[in-house]
């Protein structure tokens, strides 16, 4: 399914308050309500898009890590499947490059980010780990990028 400039748009909207009204959405953009909705619609239902809350973990006193996993000895599909129970893992993914696995996590504090690192260091597959504490966050979940042509097609980088 492609999306156009119009489920774009709708996207960038939910992105900037995900409680924003069909109602609302339609007037800025142009469009019925109706379509709005089936839009919003077709968007989760096909996995394209999830309306969350989000917070910034740092204002809640927890660190907010960014780790970079080498695989060896299994397949990074296999280990980053392995990761999806851990509960301060909010993120993760599959990387080109020097890494294999791209992870986000939130530990409340260094101890627990210590037992994180144990708890990585004893998953099968997983051979190095590079880290990197996050001391300020000055932007996430910026949609902004979906306004352009690349992109277009809503799957082929979905989860597998």
């Amino acid at each position: 399914m492609a999306v156009d400039e119009i489920d774009r748009r709708l996207v960038e909207l939910l992105g900037e308050d995900g409680r924003r009204t069909f109602t609302e959405m339609a007037a800025v953009v142009g469009v019925s309500e109706a379509t709005v909705r089936a839009r919003v619609q077709r968007l989760t239902a096909d996995g394209t898009l999830r309306i969350v809350a989000l917070c910034n973990p740092l204002t809640l006193g927890h660190q907010s890590v960014r780790l970079l996993l080498t695989v060896r000895g299994l397949t990074p599909r296999a280990v980053a499947r392995s990761l999806l129970g851990l509960p301060m893992i909010g993120h993760v993914g599959l990387t080109s490059g020097a890494h294999d696995i791209y992870v986000e996590a939130t530990p409340r504090d260094l101890a627990q980010l210590a037992d994180l690192l144990d708890e990585l260091r004893r998953t099968p597959g997983v051979a190095t780990i590079d880290q990197y504490v996050m001391t300020r966050l000055y932007k996430d979940y910026s949609w902004s990028g979906l306004r352009n042509l690349t992109g277009e097609r809503a799957h082929g980088g979905g989860s597998t």
